[in-house]
């Protein structure tokens, strides 16, 4: 091995595997860097919620946990990485002589109006009991210390839409707000919500943003109480076997700090230039087709410009679109995963107009007077798996990737897949766009504007 490591042994290796699978994986981790920094938890939390919420901050998670995180409190707003965002803590109310502060106001809308559209706020409980009249006094302020381009103030009654949480614990009492505005959220519940959302995406974050977000979602578990005691005779067990294999441990965290490293770098790769490879062969302009990006390797797509449309006028789109997504996970797996995509939580697509919902019926006419030709035509694609009867993956093919050259193989699959879904005269394009304008029309009650541009041509 080079830099002064030394050798690998295989042997090793398999010998501490075995030891290790047979210890109990129950053993609590130690304290972490929270039960360690001085000061209120409440505090900490704060800051550090309000860190890992605002999409701009360094850590790379994007809009993920702020989405993640209004989606469990019940806040539901369209399209929130195309809107401004400003969160700000210790927020305070504007000509109040008792110096009355909430702990944090999210705030969203576009960066060319002179206020906020939207807000949410927060008032963080650990510890400390609710102060006097606290939550009620709050939820009648109209006015806050907040700034917004080039506005201090946030004025409610400008606001269109508004949430007011009380984040507690389970055992708390609920807050005494006599307005009833304020909503309880345990910190259980965050706990579980950010813990289901990142489970399965923890490769495609920073490593080191990952370690901290799991050591501030450890830390909440053990203000709910979620963990059971340390077991100090497996910790010790468990402490005795990394010390025996250290030299081993090192050389295998170092070759994996390399793996995660250069699974991130191709995927940023991927992620940056897909899209320039299929303009070189694809017409996309004068097809009426495009493409959409994200920061998110996750949302990346391609679809006729037709299938995005705005029904009410206020820059909330239906969108119909096929999605590919160069995640460190479809890297490891081998894998490019193509799938026509219908966005469960938009409110356009779930609100009801006109007594159905676009999602609703969509999915309904793709199982009922559609179902046949539907499932004969993607056949013939050779789809992979069929959802039809929910939104979301309607449909999704997966290809193959060489490990041997992931980058140019990934460039080539994608190119097989848009081939197959979106150029090639198949009936499974022409169905999808059939139900769509039908959907369309009984739920807004109007034709879709424009024309379907029909199949995506290659330059000549």
């Amino acid at each position: 091995m080079s830099n002064g490591l030394p050798d690998f042994d295989a042997e090793e290796l398999e010998g501490f595997i075995e030891d290790y699978l047979q210890l109990d994986r129950t053993t609590q981790r130690p304290e972490g860097i929270f039960s360690i920094l001085r000061g209120s938890r409440e505090q900490m939390y704060q800051y550090t919620l309000k860190y890992f919420l605002d999409p701009q901050k360094p850590h790379g998670f994007g809009y993920t946990l702020l989405e993640t995180f209004f989606d469990c409190v019940g806040f539901h707003e369209f399209n929130l990485t195309g809107q401004h965002i400003e969160i700000e803590d210790e927020v305070r109310v504007v000509d109040d002589a008792a110096d009355g502060r909430i702990d944090l106001v999210i705030c969203g809308g576009s960066s060319l109006s002179d206020h906020p559209r939207w807000a949410v706020f927060l008032e963080l409980k650990v510890g400390a009991e609710e102060g006097q009249h606290q939550t009620t006094r709050y939820a009648e302020t109209d006015a806050w210390s907040f700034s917004w381009f080039d506005t201090d103030e946030l004025v409610v009654d400008r606001l269109d839409e508004t949430k007011y949480l009380y984040m507690k614990r389970d055992a708390a009492t609920a807050p005494a707000d006599v307005t009833g505005t304020f909503e309880s959220v345990t910190w259980s519940e965050i706990v579980e919500s950010f813990e289901n959302k990142i489970q399965d995406e923890i490769f495609d974050y920073p490593n080191r943003s990952v370690i901290q977000f799991t050591d501030f979602i450890q830390s909440l578990k053990e203000t709910e109480s979620m963990d059971s005691s340390i077991d100090e005779d497996e910790l010790s067990e468990r402490l005795d076997l990394y010390f025996e294999h250290k030299n081993l441990i090192q050389q295998v965290e170092k070759a994996n700090s390399q793996f995660e490293s250069d699974f991130e770098n191709l995927s940023s790769f991927l992620k940056n230039n897909w899209e320039h490879n299929l303009f070189e062969k694809y017409d996309f302009e004068s097809s009426g087709w495009t493409t959409s990006t994200s920061s998110n390797p996750k949302w990346q797509g391609i679809f006729p410009e037709y299938w995005q449309q705005d029904p009410l006028d206020q820059s909330s789109t239906i969108k119909l679109y096929f999605r590919h997504s160069p995640t460190t996970d479809s890297l490891r797996d081998q894998t490019l995963t193509f799938r026509l995509r219908l966005p469960p939580a938009r409110n356009v697509h779930t609100n009801q107009y006109n007594g159905n919902s676009f999602n609703n019926l969509f999915t309904e006419k793709c199982t009922s007077e559609y179902a046949d030709p539907l499932l004969e035509a993607s056949e013939s694609i050779g789809v992979d798996e069929t959802r039809l009867g929910r939104a979301s993956a309607l449909v999704v093919k997966n290809y193959p990737l060489d490990p041997h050259n992931l980058a140019e193989s990934y460039f080539k699959q994608l190119d097989t897949a848009v081939d197959e879904f979106c150029r090639t005269e198949t009936e499974f394009l022409l169905l999808v766009n059939d139900i769509f304008e039908e959907t369309y029309q009984d739920v807004f009650g109007q034709k879709p504007a424009g024309e379907f541009p029909g199949y995506l041509s290659t330059r000549e």
